[in-house]
């Protein structure tokens, strides 16, 4: 039932796009909305969402255009989304589907009715239909600079020919980090992901502009806008309220399983184990340690590779120059398997001598000279990896002692 009214909105839109020789007919009476859809509590939800809404009340025309459609089923779409070769598509749905997709998740949806002139709707209802042409549909997604968001605050502003005045006075000097993390909250998993992965770029003051790709900074500056004299938003409404269910998920702590309390745990663990090498003189603590150390060269060379592929080959901004590569190194993975390696004695000391060192180098370049932000829960990581191959570096006297 869904496809077919899918197929019968795309019908009725190619109609409207082909009818008239490209000259766009619709009445006095229609209505160009922004609809900000509320976070979820998902990591994908968590940013929420932009939608433009024409509704033509005498032709009983209501969609929903927004910017946000992909598609799971394209070749290789996992490699190409890491690799920033990302193509969203503008969708169009009736706005009562698009309102009750959101009601079954349990987000809340507000509208602001735009006070647009007939030439200003026009353009803006122009712009979107030729956006919405098979040949256009497709964009080269952009997380920060080309989104959901972005897209219609660009396209109004387009339509109105720029007339739109914002009143900046309550943007305050804010980082793009800063922004994710108002969405992201702190100590969180999803938050420690994405400090490993974004880079120096997001710790630069954002503009006004830069601020719009979250829709929820987009809702505000039309709040505080004016065109020609006037208030740019005429009416808000309350479409959707969050339920208690979802906002109860959103503000899930799991302070237990927290990014803190777990690398802390670790620390801890390495410390005590490497204690125990060094003073019990007992192989099974000594396999006990190795076998620690090998989990963890295995889990951060894996996640260096990610990290250095996006810092190298991704074509997604605001992840290159990642000071994070010098302790997230790919090549831990093969001495995950060294470490077992009786004859590879020499060259683990040598290579444990350089994630000490590139360990202490990143905390004293990132403090001193690039402040890229630290995740609190890197410190005791950290920590834990300097304890760890500072060990490794003078436990090989241990062993000769123990053979």
């Amino acid at each position: 039932m869904a496809y077919l009214k899918q197929l019968i909105t795309s019908i009725v839109l190619m109609a409207i796009c082909a009818s008239a020789d490209g000259q766009i007919i619709f009445s006095d009476s229609t209505q160009i909305s922004i609809l900000t859809c509320s976070m979820g509590a998902d990591s994908y939800e968590r940013f929420g969402h932009t939608g433009v809404r024409i509704n033509d009340l005498k032709n009983g025309q209501d969609i929903v255009f927004h910017w946000g459609v992909y598609d799971f089923d394209e070749p290789c779409f996992v490699l190409k989304f890491i690799k920033g070769i990302t193509d969203y598509q503008i969708g169009a749905c009736y706005t009562s589907d698009f309102i009750r997709q959101y009601k079954r998740r349990g987000l809340g949806m507000k509208e602001q009715k735009l006070n647009l002139d007939s030439k200003q709707r026009t353009q803006a209802i122009a712009a979107i239909l030729d956006n919405y042409r098979p040949e256009n549909r497709k964009y080269r997604y952009n997380f920060f600079f080309d989104n959901c968001s972005t897209r219609p605050f660009d396209v109004i502003n387009a339509a109105t020919d720029n007339a739109i005045e914002y009143d900046t006075t309550w943007v305050k000097p804010i980082t793009l980090r800063d922004m994710l993390q108002e969405k992201t909250s702190k100590n969180n998993w999803l938050d420690f992901g994405i400090s490993l992965a974004v880079a120096t770029r997001s710790d630069q003051k954002a503009s006004f502009g830069e601020q719009m790709f979250l829709p929820d900074y987009l809702m505000k500056a039309y709040d505080n806008a004016t065109i020609g004299g006037r208030k740019l938003v005429e009416e808000k409404n309350l479409l959707l309220e969050t339920t208690p269910e979802t906002l109860e998920r959103i503000d899930d702590k799991m302070i237990l399983l927290s990014p803190n309390v777990v690398f802390s745990a670790l620390l801890i663990l390495v410390v005590i184990f490497v204690i125990g090498a060094r003073t019990n003189k007992s192989k099974r603590i000594e396999v006990m340690v190795k076998a620690t150390t090998c989990i963890m060269l295995a889990a951060s060379g894996i996640t260096g590779s990610i990290i250095w592929f996006l810092n190298f080959f991704s074509l997604h901004p605001a992840v290159d120059h990642n000071v994070n590569c010098l302790w997230l190194l790919p090549t831990n993975i093969i001495f995950a398997a060294l470490i077992w390696v009786k004859s590879a004695e020499k060259v683990n000391r040598i290579y444990f001598f350089i994630i000490f060192a590139l360990t202490i180098a990143y905390a004293i370049i990132n403090i001193g000279i690039i402040h890229q932000y630290i995740n609190p829960a890197f410190w005791p990581l950290l920590g834990a990896l300097i304890v760890m191959s500072g060990h490794h570096i003078l436990g090989n006297r241990h062993e000769e002692e123990l053979s």
